[in-house]
């Protein structure tokens, strides 16, 4: 068993991490606002620590293992406070970084998103492509990996980046606000309004990964004896999905947990078109000995049932 300080967990992919990984290993989540208990008893038997504590070698936890970073302005956000982004994305991450460094942290694994890589997202995207951020979001995380990989190349620290894709799932909390991500809001529109609007005509191809394998990616990553070989890895299912077959993948979903047929509506005299493909490559998980399940439809399921108990349906 190992303890592991995970920053931000108690938001959207650290609230799931926290759940799972409490159940193996103990595990401290850091925050930045006191939780309630009944909060904080969702995400499985973990503790507190005020995120602001972190950036301060004297106060920065002992005895920690592993420090899973995923504190971080989200993608709105850092559009409206560029200069927020920078000072949390970045050099927060760089503190915390550096205190993990001198209080021994055995592993520091750093959750990036495939966004540095460019939008729109195209074509073969392995760890070697050239990044092209171009959202103070992807600038920013793309920034703070190379503390990280620095840090790992001198061997001051075990690092590993993890370059998420568009991760889908229920969050622990409703408290959790990440109803902009394509999938969750789709789910959440089928229960509060019984239908489901596009704002394009869905031909876009994306990489969606269930939380679920995020969960299983990390859990064998704590729990695995030896390091992981490489520093970066893209973490997604490998799969590309157009956005109104993700869609339509959720309205089948519907029909089971919602008892209910979901319309599906697309902008005014929308036409079908031939976008370019995506092969969001996960070569270097795969060889290294990683499973991606990619059960989606049994997380639609669990999403829309979670938002089923959670949000009002509007007649």
């Amino acid at each position: 068993m190992s303890r592991i300080l995970i920053t931000g967990g108690l938001g959207y992919v650290g609230g799931r991490l926290s759940r799972r990984l409490s159940e193996e290993h103990e595990v401290w989540v850091s925050s930045r606002r006191p939780v309630p208990e009944d909060i904080l008893r969702l995400h499985g038997q973990v503790k507190r620590i005020d995120h602001v504590l972190l950036f301060d070698p004297a106060t920065f936890p002992a005895s920690v293992d592993v420090v899973i970073h995923l504190a971080a302005l989200n993608e709105i956000d850092s559009v409206k406070f560029p200069s927020e982004a920078i000072r949390v994305n970045i050099d927060e991450t760089r503190m915390i970084l550096e205190n993990s460094i001198s209080k021994k942290v055995d592993q520091f694994i750093y959750f990036s998103t495939a966004h540095i890589y460019g939008a729109p997202l195209e074509g073969t995207i392995t760890e070697d492509s050239l990044p092209r951020p171009v959202h103070p979001y992807a600038i920013t995380h793309r920034a703070a990996e190379d503390y990280i990989v620095a840090a790992a190349k001198h061997k001051r620290i075990q690092g590993t980046v993890l370059r998420l894709s568009n991760s889908f799932g229920a969050p622990v909390s409703a408290h959790v606000n990440r109803w902009t991500l394509l999938a969750n809001d789709l789910c959440k529109q089928a229960v509060e309004k019984g239908a489901i609007t596009l704002r394009s005509n869905g031909c876009q191809y994306r990489d969606f990964i269930c939380l679920a394998d995020v969960e299983e990616v990390m859990s064998k990553m704590l729990t695995d004896p030896q390091f992981p070989e490489h520093i970066i890895y893209n973490l997604g299912s490998g799969i590309s999905m157009r956005v109104i077959d993700m869609a339509d993948s959720i309205i089948q979903s519907a029909v089971t947990v919602l008892k209910k047929n979901i319309s599906l509506d697309l902008p005014a005299e929308s036409l079908p078109t031939d976008e370019p493909s995506l092969n969001y490559s996960i070569g270097r998980l795969l060889t290294d000995g990683y499973h991606i399940a990619n059960d989606v439809n049994i997380e639609l399921e669990r999403l829309l049932q979670f938002c089923a108990e959670n949000f009002v349906h509007h007649e």
